[in-house]
């Protein structure tokens, strides 16, 4: 799923314009990525918890050249997925 389709299913389930559903959709990513880069988790009863990890700097070898290079700390975000949703994907016949 892309964001035009996501767009398309909350404009049909709420009754609203896509413009009014972009702009909601926007705003919410929005909020979430301003909350996040202040370093807080994000949590959703039912979808899971996205997380704020740092991981710390390590050298790496250039496989090539067998140099060593210093690869600084970097920010990732991680979702851990809540329960029901892995239960009801588990019960979905592939």
């Amino acid at each position: 799923m892309d964001n035009k389709e996501l767009i398309s299913l909350l404009s049909k389930k709420t009754k609203t314009t896509q413009e009014k559903s972009k702009e909601f959709l926007n705003s919410f990513i929005e909020e979430i990525t301003n909350y996040m880069a202040n370093g807080a988790n994000v949590e959703f009863l039912d979808l899971g918890i996205f997380e704020n990890i740092v991981r710390e700097q390590k050298i790496i070898t250039n496989p090539k050249t067998q140099k060593k290079v210093l690869y600084p700390p970097k920010n990732v975000v991680d979702l851990k997925v809540a329960k029901p949703i892995k239960e009801y994907l588990k019960t979905i016949e592939k």
